[in-house]
């Protein structure tokens, strides 16, 4: 029986916990696993929807963030952004707990500005993000901070490490 990669053992569990269909999954994982590699873990994979397009996926893994899009009509998907996280400049990101999601900015290494509103199924997942891009922004580089915020579940914690 062959074991699976740290890629697929993380990134089946986050597409779950966004309620991505399978078909979406489908159209988008040889993209995201190409950006990604078979060693990185991914934290969280959502939705999100930009001024460019509508249909996106997001993945934050413990060194990249991509964002992949389709293609309306034959939903052919494209790299959107694909970067490491150090080279990823003046990051905001505002959680909106009534809207169950997160508009999220970033700067790329060639000063393009992209910004993105993250949809989620609900406001666990939400602050799930949220802690997400704390310990990738916030933290220093191979330092996992405790995590302080009550909001979010201790199942749900644990599965954020980097380290």
């Amino acid at each position: 029986m062959e074991t699976l990669d740290t890629f697929t053992c993380t990134f089946l569990p986050a597409t779950a916990l966004a309620r991505l269909s399978a078909a979406t999954i489908r159209r988008h994982v040889q993209v995201l696993r190409g950006c990604a590699g078979d060693r990185d873990a991914v934290a969280v994979v959502a939705r999100c929807t930009s001024r460019a397009s509508r249909n996106s996926v997001l993945m934050l893994t413990r060194s990249r963030l991509v964002i992949t899009t389709e293609s309306p009509l034959l939903r052919r998907v494209s790299l959107h952004l694909n970067t490491d996280l150090h080279s990823l400049a003046d990051v905001t990101w505002t959680p909106e707990p009534t809207r169950s999601g997160i508009q999220l900015g970033v700067t790329a290494i060639d000063g393009v500005r992209e910004n993105v509103w993250v949809r989620l199924p609900n406001k666990v997942e939400m602050w799930r993000l949220d802690e997400a891009l704390k310990q990738a922004f916030r933290t220093p580089w191979g330092v996992v901070a405790a995590a302080a915020t009550p909001r979010v579940p201790a199942l749900a914690r644990a599965v954020l490490r980097f380290a």
